[in-house]
């Protein structure tokens, strides 16, 4: 089947074979990279974000004190800023408690709170979510610790993430 000069039935060559197997290849590789989006249309950078995260059961002392509006969170694990702090909701915390009779009811915690703090954050967005400082996905959900020089909360969720429109200066 294959002659002593490398081919087919005497007509084509092996190597003929590969280079047209490789322009095929190349060809269809180009095509592939057209028709997929451009990372332009995937990532939009330093987009601003206000993330709400939901803490519950905080010491009034914390709730009161300790979170000051214009100061920075960071992320526990890489101390890196995570955002401004811009806005803080208190509400008395709730929690069910079981009576003696086994029913269940929803009470107001004495001496704890409910915090919503809002952050302004930069990060980018993409098809799969938003990331801040890099990899730091922010999802409604996301569980995460914050800590700032007057406090620490463990577990933080992250229970909305908003766009912030950018207002171009003139344009009224």
């Amino acid at each position: 089947m294959i002659d002593n000069q490398g081919r087919i039935k005497g007509r084509v060559s092996i190597i003929d074979i590969l280079i047209v197997l490789a322009v095929v290849a190349l060809v269809a590789g180009f095509i592939y990279r057209q028709a997929s989006p451009h990372i332009d249309a995937i990532l939009t950078p330093d987009a601003e974000f206000q993330i709400t995260f939901e803490v519950n059961r905080i010491r009034s002392v914390i709730a009161e004190d300790a979170i000051v509006v214009g100061e920075y969170v960071f992320r526990q694990h890489n101390r890196q800023p995570i955002g401004r702090i811009v806005s803080v909701e208190r509400q008395p915390a709730t929690d069910i408690m079981m009576r003696s009779d086994g029913t269940a009811l929803l009470a107001t915690m004495d001496d704890r709170y409910m915090l919503h703090i809002t952050i302004e954050a930069t990060g980018t967005v993409s098809e799969s979510g938003i990331a801040v400082n890099g990899n730091d996905r922010m999802a409604a959900g996301t569980e995460v610790a914050l800590i700032n020089r007057r406090f620490i909360f463990p577990l933080a969720r992250v229970y909305s993430v908003d766009w912030v429109e950018r207002v171009e200066n003139g344009d009224e």
